[in-house]
């Protein structure tokens, strides 16, 4: 894709992504990351008003078209059927993951190792795509992305049979205590947290979206959020360009890279466990800590000009950014 921006002696020396087709592809996964976030919004609106089956089915039909689209591989002054169709599997895969969430309701002690369940397979679903680039290499770009168009017309199916038609709803303990007139509290006031240690649980219940907006809850996690999520999308955008930079060693920094792609799904994978026990048995609290330590090590090591410094920077991240997304999801669902 876009080699065609390589020059000649670019060619020739055999580069792994020239400078004009990296930023391409840079700004095409920029555009893209900005949408997926920015669409979180109207995805909690339409889940609400809606319910998780339309949100999904709505994600299904996009992915669905975002892979017919960028297999077309048309890019000209006119049309570019890669940012098109990247730019709508950017749309899909928010409907489709957000939806999801509710899931880890059914059993609300094990909330945490259900999200983990969720995120690992977030985290998991660039493995085809890896499978591809290295099992694949001959197979046609149209023809892979037509193939895996099945995926979303076996989600509609799914969606359409066996999925929950409406989201579960945890359910609180309420104090029905009375006041002196013998009138039961109303449930916003009354809200008595389930007996799992987190003191977190139930603090938001009942509020209007305004006021969970513009609480302490929402606006702390949300810079936090930004933050995070802001240096490791950065990482993965731009690994590549990163690596030669601070390791100087084409054949190294080529190395670590191929080895991000590979330890990032498998790290969500393996993290499933470890990160649903975390928030099922530690707590918000004990899974903050966590993860603003490893955050604070993966900054550290990030900078390193070693090769080791790097890989252990990696090894961080690929743990990191499942915690993160589970964490985020179980601290809003409590």
């Amino acid at each position: 894709v876009y080699q065609e921006l390589c020059t000649d002696e670019e060619r020739k020396s055999g580069v792994w992504v020239c400078e004009k087709q990296d930023l391409r592809l840079n700004f095409m996964f920029t555009l893209s990351a900005v949408i997926t976030n920015t669409i979180a919004l109207p995805v909690g609106v339409i889940m609400d008003r809606a319910g998780p089956r339309i949100a999904t089915l709505l994600g299904a039909f996009f992915f669905f078209c975002g892979n017919v689209v960028f297999g077309i591989g048309i890019e000209n002054t006119h049309v570019d059927t890669y940012y098109v169709g990247f730019v709508l599997l950017a749309l899909g895969g928010p409907l489709i993951f957000l939806s999801s969430f509710h899931l880890s309701n059914t059993f609300p002690k094990n909330s945490g190792l259900i999200l983990s369940f969720i995120s690992g397979a977030f985290d998991a679903s660039s493995v085809p795509y890896l499978i591809y680039n290295e099992a694949f290499p001959n197979v046609a770009l149209r023809t892979f992305f037509w193939s895996y168009a099945i995926i979303p017309v076996l989600l509609v199916i799914q969606c359409l049979t066996i999925a929950p038609s409406s989201s579960y709803e945890r359910e609180i303990i309420k104090n029905r205590s009375t006041d002196e007139e013998g009138d039961i509290m109303s449930p916003e006031t009354a809200v008595e947290p389930e007996d799992d240690g987190d003191r977190i649980l139930g603090v938001m219940f009942g509020k209007s979206a305004r006021e969970q907006i513009r609480s302490s809850w929402w606006i702390f996690i949300t810079i936090f959020l930004c933050v995070y999520m802001t240096r490791i999308n950065f990482f993965i955008q731009t690994v590549a360009s990163q690596m030669l930079w601070y390791l100087e060693e084409h054949d190294d920094a080529i190395r670590l890279a191929t080895t991000f792609t590979i330890l990032l799904p498998l790290g969500g994978a393996i993290g499933i466990t470890p990160v649903g026990v975390l928030l099922d048995r530690g707590g918000i609290f004990a899974a903050s800590l966590v993860v603003f330590g490893m955050g604070l090590l993966f900054g550290l090591f990030g900078i390193m000009r070693s090769y080791a410094g790097q890989l252990v920077a990696i090894g961080i991240l690929v743990f990191l950014r499942p915690l993160m997304y589970t964490f985020v999801g179980d601290y809003c669902a409590k």
